[in-house]
């Protein structure tokens, strides 16, 4: 008898489909921080778009680190990296998010409708004062 119920459950759990989501990247790099008057760097770390049942999503990877600042948001911009000063860095630009975690990994959705192939740079930008946060190239 518990022969015959191992089997049964085993077949049963053989036929199981499990269901895992697809995503594919589409787009990486690492940050490339303004240099402070005192010489550090604003932002570091690496990143990765990727698209998920449809979904475009931002990843920070676990290094990801930024000086913490006011208002400091993130855009993708249709300047090239090396054109984005903080006067012109939100010109043009979709909005993604304000950043409130400024160590480590995150997952942003990148807003629904956003062509990707109209962007240049991934911009992280402190908007109430004009500082660029720092960028990275797109492709």
């Amino acid at each position: 008898m518990k022969k015959l119920v191992l089997i049964t459950l085993f077949a049963l759990f053989s036929t199981l489909t499990v269901y895992q989501a697809q995503s594919a990247e589409l787009a990486s790099g690492t940050l490339q921080g303004a240099f402070s008057s005192w010489g550090k760097s604003s932002l570091q770390g690496d990143w990765k778009i990727v698209e998920e049942n449809g979904t475009h999503y931002i990843e920070l990877a676990n290094s990801f680190r930024a000086k913490k600042g006011p208002d400091v948001k993130i855009f993708l911009s249709p300047t090239a990296s090396t054109e984005i000063t903080g006067d012109n860095a939100v010109s043009g630009s979709v909005f993604v998010k304000l950043i409130s975690d400024f160590d480590g990994s995150a997952r942003i959705a990148i807003p629904a409708g956003t062509d990707l192939s109209q962007y240049q740079s991934l911009v992280f930008h402190c908007e109430a004062y004009s500082k660029l946060w720092g960028s990275s190239p797109l492709r």
